[in-house]
Parts: C-alpha cells; sequence; structure tokens
C-alpha cells in the first residue's frame, strides 16, 4: 500500500468511526499512520491493526515482539495484540476503547480541539514520552487538520457548544 492508498483508505475508516464516536478524524489518520508505519507495520498487514492494540475481548490474537517505555528505558517485550477483518473494524474498536474506557475521560472531554484530544489520548495510548509530539507532528506535516476543520461532525460539534 503506497503513502497515498493508505491516507485515502484511513480517511474512509476514520470518517466512518467519526460518525459514531465523534472524535476528530484528523487525529485518527495520523496515529493510525504513526502506528503502522503508514500500514507497512507487519501488524498493519498480518492483522488489520493500525494502532498497536493489545489483545482484548474476543478477537482473536497474535504475539509480536514490541517496543516499551519504561523507567526511561526502551524495553524490547513480547506482547499480544488484537488482529481485526478489516481496517474498519479495527478504526471502529480504537474508538469504542477510547469512548468507554475510564483513562480516556479527558480526551473525551476534549474531542473538540483535535490537538488537545492528541495530546490527553496520548497520555494513556502509549509508553513513549514524545508520544504526542510525534502524533500531532504527522497531524501537521500532512495537513490531515484539514480533515478536522471540514469534518461536519466537528462543525456540528463545535455549533453545539457555541449556543
Amino acid at each position: 500500500m503506497t503513502k497515498p492508498e493508505f491516507l485515502a483508505a484511513a480517511t474512509r475508516a476514520a470518517l466512518a468511526a467519526s460518525r459514531i464516536s465523534a472524535f476528530p478524524p484528523g487525529i485518527t489518520v495520523s496515529q493510525a499512520a504513526l502506528e503502522s508505519n503508514w500500514g507497512q507495520s507487519r501488524l498493519a498487514r498480518d492483522a488489520h491493526n493500525y494502532f498497536g492494540i493489545k489483545a482484548h475481548g474476543a478477537h482473536a490474537r497474535v504475539t509480536y515482539p514490541t517496543l516499551e517505555h519504561v523507567n526511561g528505558r526502551d524495553l524490547r517485550v513480547i506482547a499480544q495484540f488484537a488482529c481485526y477483518d478489516s481496517m474498519e473494524e479495527c478504526f471502529a474498536d480504537r474508538d469504542r476503547l477510547i469512548a468507554n474506557s475510564s483513562c480516556y475521560s479527558e480526551a473525551r472531554s476534549c474531542r473538540t480541539d483535535p490537538v488537545a484530544f492528541a495530546r490527553a489520548l496520548a497520555a494513556h495510548w502509549a509508553t513513549d514520552p514524545r508520544y504526542a509530539e510525534k502524533l500531532l507532528r504527522v497531524y501537521r506535516e500532512n495537513r490531515l487538520d484539514t480533515l478536522d476543520s471540514e469534518s461536519p461532525i466537528t462543525r456540528s460539534l463545535n455549533n453545539k457548544e457555541q449556543t
């Protein structure tokens, strides 16, 4: 999958998931690009897992080595990850996790501010202390902010907050 192909597919999946969650689709695409190396990671190719989502619930599982940042050091660990049947299923599950996990309550509360949402999400999604900045760099460099400013979901939420 080329980068433009990834962007097109991820944008469709993010917009579909965002219709339900109202989370900023540009941040979703940015996160998928960062986590999956633009769809090129083994986890993305083999398991349609574009976010590094750990195994949970009834999902099939795959086991891969991964890097975790623990006590100021990067450690290689073996982890189980969720398998999905499609990109769309993965994106929808990512949004469900954010919508239903108490650790993401701050992210949910600032869903209409994509930058604040990304920072709040990063605080719990990844162990990398620079995750938010990496995520926002992908977001800005690839002009994915346009997805959030143009999204009818975002416009609708912003209008409700202003009234």
